[in-house]
């Protein structure tokens, strides 16, 4: 255990930074490279020759990425795939270019392994069973000091991503385009599966955060609305934005916290309430939650438009409960109903919200039979089948959350 933890320690910054996980190229690290020795994170020293240099350095130019780091990536594909590249009169490239050719598809893989490994760290955490629970009770809060900032990061980049135009460096080689804009897609996917572990028993689900996330999910149409969406349109990248769409669902249930807002006091209507980690704990967080859920009524949001039905009228049970309410609570609670025509009593607007949200219309029980029979995040064969980049299908943790919504709709 001690070893795995010098492992993490060693790799903390490049864990933590979601957007630049392998730096960017500075005068220090390249001079360092030139100078034939350089001194790794965990401290050892190692000497550079004068191939390893020249490629380091093209490796680090061609993906933007810290020289010292670019040495390293080096070294591990050298040491886990070796190298199978050739040069001459076959070839009109150079032995770098093939270098750059060869370590492409490793270096993808790495950055993605890079953000997966947070993920077994936060279900050990939860698990005081798990073999390496210690590992990360222990590294966990010096990788993460401030788990809202690092949702935050994850949130913003994720976004970043979605709307990122292909590099210069790609625009003229439709194969490389295509190779990076699945790869995008893929670390979109990765990052939303931290997200949801992040979510899940490591940062609250406080009211600004919970409308950031549901800003993020629902500006991008869950994943669908891509910048470069024309080359994601084979079986492959459409499979990519279903498991994110999917991934999405998940996640705009789950900061919903339906299990705990249904508990007899699960929610707190005070204007000094004793927990402020919750979103109900803000009249103006629910406010604009409730904008943005009942904005957003189409099918692919069925999910959460249901859940935050169940939600307005466990508000609405507690409210009819209290002899004095808030009057930030009134407002908004009286902002919830409808007013129909004279001679009609009003209704909550929940239960004309679940009124739709159960339509045949909308599609509900078919959208939840979908993903738990064919979708990659529910069922493993699937998974292996369709080649999913999803990183642990079928957690008991994503069942959990779609266990929760079908109970809202009882």
């Amino acid at each position: 255990m001690e070893q795995i933890s010098q492992k993490i320690t060693s790799r903390i910054s490049q864990i933590r930074d979601v957007t630049k996980p392998y730096g960017k190229p500075t005068p220090a690290s390249r001079k360092a490279v030139e100078s034939g020795s350089v001194t790794l994170p965990d401290g050892s020293v190692l000497q550079v020759d004068d191939v390893s240099k020249e490629f380091a350095i093209a490796l680090s130019s061609h993906f933007e990425i810290d020289e010292i780091q670019a040495f390293i990536l080096l070294r591990s594909f050298l040491y886990n795939e070796g190298l199978s590249i050739s040069s001459g009169s076959s070839s009109d490239k150079s032995l770098v270019e093939e270098l750059i050719v060869a370590i492409t598809p490793f270096y993808y893989s790495e950055r993605l392994f890079l953000l997966r490994v947070l993920i077994p760290l936060f279900r050990a955490q939860e698990n005081s069973a798990d073999p390496i629970h210690a590992v990360a009770t222990r590294n966990l809060p010096d990788i993460l000091p401030d788990g809202r900032a690092f949702a935050d990061s994850l949130a913003a980049e994720y976004m970043r991503k979605a709307q990122e135009s292909i590099p210069n460096t790609f625009s003229e080689d439709p194969r490389a385009a295509s190779r990076w804009a699945k790869q995008n897609a893929r670390e979109q996917l990765a990052m939303l599966e931290v997200l949801f572990w992040t979510m899940w028993g490591y940062v609250p689900c406080e009211g600004e955060l919970v409308v950031k996330l549901l800003e993020a999910a629902y500006n991008t149409n869950l994943g669908s609305s891509q910048q470069n969406s024309t080359l994601l349109l084979d079986e492959e990248g459409t499979q990519i934005l279903q498991d994110i769409a999917g991934l999405w669902m998940l996640i705009t249930i789950e900061i919903l916290e339906l299990e705990r807002v249904a508990e007899p006091d699960g929610i707190e209507i005070s204007m000094a309430p004793a927990d402020k980690t919750l979103y109900t704990a803000s009249p103006d967080s629910l406010r604009r939650i409730h904008d943005l859920v009942t904005s957003n009524s189409g099918n692919q949001h069925v999910c959460t438009y249901l859940g935050w039905a169940f939600v307005l009228s466990r508000i609405g049970a507690k409210i009819t409960d209290m002899k004095e309410v808030p009057a930030s609570y009134r407002s908004f609670y009286d902002s919830t109903h409808t007013y129909p025509s004279r001679g009609k009593e009003r209704e909550p607007t929940y239960v004309l919200m679940g009124r739709v949200a159960l339509s045949n219309d909308v599609g509900l029980f078919k959208l939840l039979h979908n993903l738990l029979t064919t979708s990659p995040l529910f069922v493993t064969a699937v998974a292996w089948k369709a080649g999913s980049t999803v990183t642990d299908p079928n957690a008991i943790a994503f069942r959990s959350v779609l266990k929760g919504e079908q109970s809202s709709s009882r």
